[in-house]
């Protein structure tokens, strides 16, 4: 890892714009969303093509509709140049709609993977991996599967 001025991490400024981001997406707080994402943001793991500064703030106001109490735990945080990886484990009760799926009041605990780029000290793209299918278990919108030759015959 390189070094910056005072013998701090030259990485160090890029994973503090991750931490921030991931408070404030449990708090569904969008005050900081001008400090900390790009102007030219563009988010590839949104379905409905939400980009900009306006697409994070959106984002937020959905998560609080759809969770009641979010909390995300990163598992590991690690820059690398322009880029910061977080592995992180979400949990949540769905209180709204996701996916066609109503409120079911049931919790979730899944794991993420964002990644972001950082361009002129904020966020400026960001990819994601998520696990829909056990979020899609836990709610009780998909049956897992019968055990191999298990089946009828």
């Amino acid at each position: 890892m390189s070094r910056g001025s005072d013998d701090v991490p030259a990485d160090a400024p890029n994973i503090e714009l991750a931490r921030r981001m991931i408070a404030a997406f449990d708090a569904g707080d969008d005050s900081a969303v001008d400090e900390l994402i790009h102007a030219e943001y563009r988010d590839h793991a949104a379905t409905d093509g939400r980009s900009g500064q306006e697409g994070v703030r959106e984002t937020l106001a959905w998560t609080r509709e759809t969770f009641g109490d979010p909390r995300t735990v990163v598992e590991d945080l690690i820059a690398s140049g322009d880029r910061v990886v977080a592995r992180v484990r979400f949990t949540a009760t769905q209180v709204g709609e996701l996916d066609g799926v109503g409120a079911t009041g049931r919790r979730l605990d899944v794991d993420h993977v964002h990644i972001w780029r950082v361009a002129e000290g904020r966020l400026a793209e960001h990819w994601m991996v998520r696990d829909d299918l056990s979020a899609m278990r836990q709610l009780g919108a998909l049956e897992p599967a019968a055990a191999a030759g298990g089946g009828a015959r």
